[in-house]
């Protein structure tokens, strides 16, 4: 824990060193970058540990508040929560040109803040320390999103967010007062002694954890927040919330499933419904946007249902008796949960190349990027496959725990059995992501550009901004490359949240077999890299020509896809669940998504609560005798009551 607390003093450090006064701004940037690598690396050291196999080092700081003394440990489930350098210094760079009409420092120096409030959250051992860092994270990641707060829907983003993230916490806070009521403290070790005397398996606390940290998470129907703030987010900052804070809502729902150990039946499978419906429903809607940064944000709705129903598969793995079931699941969600925050990253990073070369996040008004933003486009390309499970990359791995798990639950007794049907979930999933990203990726890098004045100004970004990404696509590879290095860690994992070292089975994956088939895959892609390469050399020189168009017009941009044409077939199966709009004309086509949840059941209970408030707004006059009334009324109503319900008469 040594190194732990260095790290985080690091990041202090870097926070200050970007708001301090007398230096440069050059000087300032430099020292933030070194600091932030240095932090995220001294934390790193013991997560690694851990996940290698050392024994959890646990410290204990006697506090005199009420709930005990504070408690941080970092264990296996803590250890796979830690990316966030990458993006970071991508930040540095691609807010450097706002410098002059923002304060970027300020901002800067609250990701630092904000990367080390995420850090106590998942080492902290008591509600104490929990809640603050975690309320710290939220208030932090309020003030990240609203950062250019000139543009009214950034303001309503905020705001939406704010309301959720507090709503959220007020639900943990009843969730801990519940289970720590009657434990001797409010630690971790002694909330977990008091859980096994839990009516119901702890049904109530379950259920408000499903609800306070799947806001955080953004599972439907409580991510109505979530596509707001990451697109009115700066991009950099867009990727930490996606890879990292939204992620504190399923770390949460792995934390609490420790703490009760026996999860209920019902809870299991509610969770692995809210999966399989988040992660239809996320892609189905990404599959209508046309904003980029929105069309990424439902992604993560998408990614966080697949990680869902690892838990829920897992919670129902314990519940029936299968722990291979059980640990497959958590092992499948821990290392999806890690490698969403990897690719996901790489893909707003990419997103924000794309807006900071062209200035617009339309992606109708995009296309040819590829020849002008080649790194952009081989990077973005990685992140695309990855997100969409294709092997070799590291999607493919934890998507196939996940399936594993469920095929195992297929073959199992009993009614965990049923859970086999979230395998053709999973599928038209990966399906849909698939059909998704082929848009994506064609509309906006391949063909003609569909704006010229869009494409003109359209160019390669600096190193400080595509290192970053070319980093995240090499941890792409490397991690579906080397399923050795990464499927031990998180198996831990899954044995941990499973309880699987009381049990002693088992799980039939051996290192070796990852580490042949790592091996195999990259000589494959080896060698197929060196016949390409061997075909253009022997290649006789190209005349370039225009093809024969059948007697039609010369091609032009209109006549390609739109990214409205190529999602209408495919939105048409699914119906009004949509969201979608469609407006035809002779000449035109178009689409236009809205979110289901916010702007038919949110606003409009919003809007209703207004109204009521302004209709009791006269009750409140302001004048003494009027609040007289109003408490004698109240002081005979409750003598009334004292009179009717006295025992004695």
């Amino acid at each position: 824990m040594i190194l732990f607390a260095a790290g985080l003093v690091l990041l202090v450090f870097a926070a200050l060193m970007e708001i301090a006064p007398g230096l440069s701004a050059t000087l300032r940037d430099a020292l933030f970058r070194v600091l932030i690598l240095a932090g995220c690396a001294a934390g790193a050291i013991p997560a690694v540990a851990v996940l290698a196999g050392s024994p959890i080092n646990v410290v204990r700081i006697p506090a005199a508040v009420p709930g005990g003394a504070w408690e941080f440990g970092i264990d296996a489930l803590s250890a796979i929560f830690g990316v966030g350098a990458a993006v970071t210094v991508y930040g540095v760079t691609y807010q450097a040109h706002e410098r002059p009409h923002r304060p970027v420092s300020g901002a800067h120096a609250l990701v630092a803040v904000l990367l080390a409030a995420l850090a106590v959250v998942v080492t902290a051992r008591a509600v104490m320390p929990f809640l603050i860092a975690w309320e710290t994270m939220a208030v932090v990641a309020y003030f990240l999103v609203i950062f250019e707060a000139e543009q009214p829907a950034v303001r309503r983003a905020g705001l939406i967010y704010l309301v959720a993230t507090h709503t959220g916490t007020l639900v943990l806070f009843a969730m801990f007062a519940v289970l720590g009521m009657g434990a001797r403290n409010l630690s971790f070790a002694a909330l977990a002694e008091h859980a096994r005397m839990l009516p119901a398996h702890g049904s109530v606390v379950l259920a408000l954890a499903l609800v306070g940290f799947g806001v955080k998470a953004g599972v439907v129907p409580l991510h109505f927040w979530l596509p707001e703030a990451h697109a009115a987010a700066p991009s950099h900052i867009s990727a930490l919330m996606s890879g990292l804070v939204i992620k504190m809502g399923i770390y949460g729902l792995l934390r609490v499933l420790l703490l009760v150990a026996m999860p209920a039946a019902w809870w299991g499978w509610l969770v692995l419904g809210v999966g399989v419906t988040s992660g239809i429903l996320g892609v189905v809607w990404a599959l209508a946007q046309h904003d980029l940064k929105r069309l990424l944000a439902f992604h993560s709705i998408e990614n966080i249902g697949i990680i869902c129903i690892g838990v829920g598969a897992g919670a129902l793995g314990i519940t029936y008796g299968h722990p291979v079931m059980a640990v497959l699941a958590f092992a499948g969600a821990a290392l999806h949960t890690l490698n969403h925050a990897v690719f996901k990253s790489l893909l707003f990073l990419g997103a924000g190349s794309v807006i900071h070369a062209t200035g617009t996040r339309d992606i109708e008004r995009m296309g040819g990027l590829a020849t002008c933003m080649p790194v952009t486009t081989a990077t973005f390309l990685v992140g695309s496959a990855a997100i969409v499970g294709l092997p070799p990359l590291n999607g493919f791995l934890s998507e196939w725990l996940v399936y594993r798990s469920l095929l195992h639950a297929g073959i199992a007794t009993g009614g965990a059995r049923i859970a086999v049907v979230a395998v053709a979930a999973l599928a038209l999933i990966g399906a849909l992501a698939l059909a998704c990203f082929s848009k994506v990726v064609g509309v906006i890098y391949l063909g003609r550009p569909r704006d010229v004045s869009v494409f003109a100004g359209a160019h390669e970004s600096s190193r400080g901004i595509t290192a970053p990404m070319i980093a995240l696509a090499v941890a792409c590879v490397a991690i579906g490359l080397l399923p050795v290095v990464a499927v031990p860690a998180v198996l831990r994992v899954g044995r941990q949240v499973a309880g699987i070292d009381t049990i002693g089975i088992g799980v039939p994956i051996d290192p070796a077999s990852g580490q042949l088939t790592g091996f195999m895959l990259a000589l494959g892609l080896g060698i197929a890299v060196v016949g390409i390469l061997r075909t253009r050399s022997l290649r006789p020189s190209i005349v370039r020509a225009d093809t024969w168009g059948c007697g039609f017009a010369p091609q032009t941009a209109r006549m390609q896809y739109s990214a409205s044409s190529f999602a209408a077939p495919l939105l048409t199966a699914f119906g009004p669940v949509t969201g979608v709009t469609m407006h035809r004309t002779r000449t035109t086509f178009a689409t236009h998504p809205t979110d289901l949840v916010l702007e038919r059941l949110i606003r409009p209970a919003w809007r209703g609560l207004r109204r009521t408030a302004t209709r009791l707004r006269p009750i409140q006059q302001g004048r003494v005798g009027l609040y007289l009334l109003y408490v004698a009324t109240t002081m005979i109503a409750l003598l009334l009551y004292l009179i009717v319900t006295d025992p004695t008469r």
